[in-house]
């Protein structure tokens, strides 16, 4: 990570914890916002930022899938 990464990563997780700035977290900041987390003996927030990064936590930043046998309005796959 350069330095513009390390600075970002710091902003998002000092929003993160006064609670704020959740929409910032993304695919490419979530593995080092959970060790930022961790150092820092946060481990409610770290535990948070792996549910968001699970694939069964639910949708990550992206709209949810429909599951392949779903129809749509009119009945139609």
């Amino acid at each position: 990570m350069n330095d513009a990464q390390l600075q970002e990563v710091e902003d998002v997780y000092r929003l993160l914890r006064k609670g704020l700035g959740h929409e910032k977290v993304t695919d490419d900041n979530v593995r080092a916002l959970i060790r930022r987390a961790e150092q820092d003996g946060q481990t409610v927030l770290a535990t948070e930022l792996r549910e968001w990064q699970s694939p069964c936590g639910g949708p990550s930043g992206a709209e949810a899938v429909s599951p392949p046998d779903a129809q749509d309005e009119r009945g139609r796959p």
